[in-house]
Order: C-alpha cells, then sequence, then structure tokens
C-alpha cells in the first residue's frame, strides 16, 4: 500500500511537472518570436542570405514548436478526460469498454511525450539558429 502511495505521489509531480515545462517551453518560444522580429526591424540593420535563410528556418521551427505546445496540452486534457471516464467505469463496476479506453489512453500519453519531446527539440534547434543570425549581426560590435 505505501509503494502505491508513492507512485501515485511521483506520477502527479511527472504530472504537473510536464505541464509546467510545456508552458515554459511555449513562454520561451513566443519570447523569442517576439525579440527575433523586433530585432529585424532595427533601422540599418542589412540581413546577408544566410542570415535570411537562418532567420526564416528558426522562425518556422519556433511557430511549429508553439504548435505543438498547443497540440500536447489539448492532447493531455483528452488523455485525461479518458482517465476520467475509466476511472469512473472502474467506481460504477462498468467494466465493459475499460480496456480499450486502457489502451487509447496509453496510446494519448505516448502521443503526448512524443510530441513533447519533439517541442523542445524545434525549440532548441530554432533558438540555436536564431542566436547565430543575432551573432553574425553582431558580429562587429562583439569582436
Amino acid at each position: 500500500m505505501e509503494e502505491n502511495k508513492s507512485f501515485l505521489k511521483w506520477q502527479n509531480i511527472r504530472i504537473s511537472q510536464l505541464g509546467f515545462a510545456n508552458n515554459l517551453i511555449i513562454a520561451l518560444a513566443i519570447g523569442l518570436l517576439g525579440y527575433i522580429i523586433d530585432f529585424i526591424q532595427t533601422d540599418n540593420l542589412t540581413l546577408t542570405s544566410v542570415q535570411k535563410f537562418l532567420f526564416w528556418i528558426g522562425c518556422s521551427l519556433i511557430i511549429i514548436s508553439i504548435g505543438l505546445g498547443i497540440f500536447v496540452v489539448l492532447n493531455r486534457l483528452e488523455d485525461f478526460k479518458l482517465t476520467a471516464r475509466i476511472a469512473r467505469k472502474r467506481e460504477t463496476e462498468e467494466l465493459n469498454e475499460i480496456e480499450s479506453d486502457r489502451i487509447k489512453s496509453k496510446k494519448l500519453g505516448k502521443i503526448t511525450w512524443n510530441g513533447f519531446i519533439w517541442q523542445i527539440v524545434t525549440f532548441i534547434v530554432s533558438f540555436s539558429l536564431l542566436i547565430a543570425m543575432v551573432l553574425i549581426s553582431l558580429k562587429d560590435i562583439i569582436t
């Protein structure tokens, strides 16, 4: 019984941390997108073709990262709804279709984690590309 309490405690913490991390990445991505849009509006800024390439790929990836973050939130909500339905069926002893709901819930959980991983990957790659673009623009100032 004590092991089950410990598992439930850490599972709850994991769920909370996933939500926090997802929201953090979304907020950082929106902030980065805002900064980059503000940066390219600087007077006398001339971008090379490499910088333009970095800008467009980086901005595309940051938008994909934000989209993935929103997808993860919506997918988690669907998973929570399904989990609540499973719990309700178990309490009322309606065991019909409970196994198929559990399988769906596991699939939704895997989709959530894969979406979250891709959200992080696209954010890191876009951050790297956009920082490279900014550093190339500032090379005369920082060297």
